[in-house]
């Protein structure tokens, strides 16, 4: 019986909450909403540590902390991998009858492709090639877990640039 009269209370601020953000003005419902998810998941939590049931979270926290670090070092590769995936995206279009945008000759790279893969400015010295080649290919060479096609794109960027 208590189950069913907790169950029909929350089916009831959720109805009253619903019917108050759908009538609200559009500056207070941004408002209406955040606190409602704030409060919810507060209420959550509390009914949670009062049956003795946040085993779970208390778990879940602990994986996340474990993780956090890894997590957070493999956050410098987004750059990377957003190129990669406009590089890709532009083979797609090139199998489908379509030109990639930014790409004059398919087989070839152009320097400034060249120059943003390595995340150089249009006036680098060789000595700056050579040196972003060299931070890159750290990052993610084949024999450190990394790609086998970033490090020939990355190769490729630095023959195009010095020559």
């Amino acid at each position: 019986m208590t189950r069913l009269t907790v169950v029909l209370a929350v089916i009831a601020i959720g109805l009253v909450l619903w019917f108050k953000i759908s009538r609200a003005p559009a500056d207070k419902r941004k408002n209406l909403i955040f606190w409602s998810t704030a409060g919810a998941i507060i209420g959550t939590l509390v009914v949670l540590a009062a049956t003795g049931r946040m085993h779970w979270l208390y778990a879940l926290g602990g994986t996340i902390a474990a993780f956090m670090p890894r997590l957070i070092s493999a956050l410098r590769y987004l750059p990377l991998l957003n190129r990669l995936r406009q590089q890709f995206g532009g083979q797609t279009a090139q199998h489908s009858g379509q030109r990639p945008a930014g790409r004059a000759n398919p087989g070839k790279m152009t320097a400034e492709q060249a120059r943003e893969i390595l995340g150089v400015k249009a006036g680098a010295s060789k000595d700056e090639i050579i040196k972003a080649h060299r931070r890159m290919m750290q990052k993610v060479h084949p024999d450190r877990g990394g790609s086998d096609y970033l490090a020939a794109q990355l190769n490729q960027a630095k023959a195009t640039l010095l020559g």
